[in-house]
């Protein structure tokens, strides 16, 4: 009897947190899903969150920002094709191998990534960047601006960071 006690216990539980943590992993109710216009790269904001377009050609890109938020300091979500002919210096801050100064590997959406934070007065962006899943040689990155609340700018980021998934 203890034993069937025991099984019903933890289904409850797991049920439980079934229901509290989200049936799919999907955004919960008061959060809604975002992506970048190819949908390259989705992840969950809050509700009264804005997405607006990237400015210049910056490839699938989208830019967030929370209520009150001043555009120029939103963050900036990019999937990025190669440059085969120049490369570019988040090529090397996404390569595993090499040791970029300041550069702290994390893991995003399962991918191994480097973070760079604001660490001294004249730095002002938090930089995350990797190398895509599936195609050869394209880069996710996220751009995040420290405005003038920079509270709020390190929730945005915190937020895209915790729930972005590289698609391709």
């Amino acid at each position: 009897m203890l034993g069937v006690v025991a099984v019903l216990t933890v289904v409850a539980l797991a049920l439980g947190a079934w229901l509290v943590l989200g049936r799919d992993g999907g955004p919960s109710s008061s959060q809604v899903a975002a992506a970048t216009p190819e949908g390259s790269l989705t992840f969950s904001i809050p509700q009264g969150w804005r997405t607006l377009p990237c400015e210049s050609d910056e490839g699938d890109c989208v830019r967030v920002t929370s209520p009150g938020m001043a555009a120029e300091e939103a963050a900036t979500v990019s999937f990025l094709p190669p440059n085969p002919i120049e490369g570019t210096p988040v090529d090397l801050l996404a390569n595993p191998d090499v040791t970029v100064p300041g550069a702290v590997r994390v893991t995003v959406d399962g991918l191994p990534a480097a973070r760079i934070d604001p660490t001294s007065d004249g730095q002002d962006t938090t930089l995350v960047a990797g190398r895509a899943r599936v195609e050869a040689g394209h880069l996710f990155m996220v751009v995040c601006p420290v405005g003038a609340d920079a509270g709020r700018s390190r929730t945005v980021c915190e937020q895209v960071l915790r729930t972005l998934r590289v698609t391709r």
